[in-house]
């Protein structure tokens, strides 16, 4: 066989190799990556939370973990979570502009009892810490999604020749 030859078979080996990487990376990627992701985010944050954590494919083989969690208004939570707030003042938006003149919610907060009423003109929010749920997600899971990859490859060229 000459080298010309051996050179079109290893390059169609890759070739094949990457369109098999491809065609399975999302599937490979929900199993090892947005299940546990999901799993992890419910148990910390809420169920409902963990309903807005995706897998996009962002271009040849090529995936990226998101997560889109908004409050009622449009609020970008998964921001808030992720990276934090700063300090800030929570103000009631008053009924002329369709909300209350009051801050209202019930349950714990500082030495507040739990399940009480509570009601407020302004509240200073301390801020939220970041979490990096998802960039931990990511740190923690990728390599098992880069193993889980190699391991696919091998048993498919060990298919590829056989056939």
């Amino acid at each position: 066989m000459s080298l010309n030859l051996t050179k079109q078979r290893l390059a169609s080996a890759e070739a094949r190799i990457d369109k098999f990487i491809d065609q399975n990376i999302l599937i490979w990627a929900t199993e090892l990556i947005l299940l546990p992701g999901q799993t992890n985010i419910a148990a910390s944050i809420s169920p409902k939370a963990s309903t807005g954590l995706s897998l996009e494919k962002t271009g040849f083989m090529k995936i990226d973990l998101v997560w889109n969690f908004k409050g009622p208004e449009g609020q970008p939570l998964d921001f808030y979570l992720e990276y934090g707030t700063k300090p800030h003042i929570i103000r009631p938006k008053g009924k002329d502009a369709g909300g209350a003149d009051m801050l209202h919610w019930k349950g714990p907060s500082g030495g507040f009892v739990i399940g009480k009423d509570h009601f407020a003109k302004m509240v200073r929010h301390p801020g939220t810490q970041p979490k990096g749920l998802i960039q931990g997600i990511k740190d923690e899971r990728m390599p098992n999604l880069k193993e889980r990859i190699i391991s696919e490859v091998n048993n498919f060229m060990e298919l590829d020749k056989i056939e």
